[in-house]
């Protein structure tokens, strides 16, 4: 990309505001709109044409976890090989579950790391039978240690400094950013710092729907990985997991941002402006519904997953309206 090319992509990018949502799920309650959840959204083929997109989907956004499989890629390009559980541990916002923490000590024993050389703060578990069980709080309880143990495993193969590993200028984070730069064709809007500790880079739901198209191709194996084990990325019942179950790859981010992606390669993100992603499911079907990409029955199926009702008095008296 040249120069002028570069400085012509940062021109156009500002930030998300009000003006720029567009209305995604509308909850009425017998016969009056109630809740609205406002957002922008966008859906690209494999080739990274935009085939539709509601709100300023050019707008910057924090794609947050959403992020995890690209960094996970990052980290396999700079030769990180693991199982595929701990391919999937790797990019996932895990609830600490036994399964789950026992993945992340099992890559970090593998390449000699300490569990107190991972940077992320320490917290209690997600998952309700894991908090009952612990008895403090844990860096590898936190959600995205297990990003964090790949990103020491692939500086200690790579014979990294480990002790900065989070420093956006650590190579490590620089080929994420590489990376997001080659397979969107956008430069970056803003780096900040995520929850977790880890660079997060700004971009355009759009990009960040190119970014995860390429994933299939790219990557099959960690594509698959996730397909074959949804209950490690998050949870049991967390929306992306659920998704995965019917065969469309998904990872949820802080903040109502929610993506997926085919086996063929269409992708759709989506930013929840109110930071919900109680919708997410029925907004997903809706996307790829109305472009032909699933079937009414595959729709249903993912719809069903969500067992959100406008109830009164224990019976349903309203109804979830879709803006797709």
């Amino acid at each position: 990309m040249t120069q002028l090319c570069r400085l012509s992509n940062l021109i156009r990018m500002h930030e998300l505001t009000a003006e720029g949502l567009a209305p995604l799920a509308i909850i009425r309650r017998d016969g009056l709109n109630e809740s609205f959840h406002l957002g922008t959204a966008s859906l690209v083929s494999p080739s990274g044409e935009i085939l539709e997109t509601w709100g300023d989907a050019a707008a910057l956004i924090y794609p947050r976890s959403a992020l995890k499989p690209v960094q996970a890629m990052a980290m396999r390009r700079l030769g990180l090989k693991t199982s595929a559980e701990q391919a999937v541990i790797t990019m996932a916002s895990h609830y600490a579950t036994e399964t789950q923490v026992a993945l992340v000590r099992e890559l970090l024993a593998e390449h000699g790391i300490k569990e107190l050389d991972l940077a992320c703060p320490s917290a209690w578990p997600w998952n309700p039978v894991a908090k009952s069980q612990a008895t403090v709080e844990s860096r590898i309880y936190m959600n995205c240690s297990g990003k964090h143990a790949g990103f020491l495993a692939t500086a200690k193969i790579n014979r990294l400094p480990t002790a900065n590993y989070l420093d956006p200028n650590h190579p490590v984070q620089l080929a994420v950013r590489d990376l997001i730069v080659e397979i969107t064709g956008e430069e970056i809007g803003k780096t900040t710092v995520d929850g977790c500790g880890a660079p997060l880079f700004a971009m355009s739901t759009t990009a960040l729907a190119k970014a995860l198209s390429k994933l299939p191709t790219l990557d099959p194996e960690l594509f698959d990985a996730g397909l074959a084990k949804p209950h490690l990325i998050g949870d049991e019942t967390t929306p992306d997991a659920l998704l995965m179950k019917h065969g469309i790859f998904s990872k949820l981010g802080a903040e109502g941002v929610f993506t997926f992606v085919t086996r063929d390669g269409f992708s759709g993100a989506i930013k929840f402006a109110d930071g919900s992603l109680r919708t997410a499911l029925k907004v997903t079907g809706a996307m790829l519904s109305k472009h032909g990409l699933i079937t009414d029955s595959q729709r249903q199926a993912i719809e069903a997953e969500d067992t959100m009702q406008v109830l009164g008095g224990g019976k349903v008296i309203g109804e979830i309206n879709i803006c797709i």
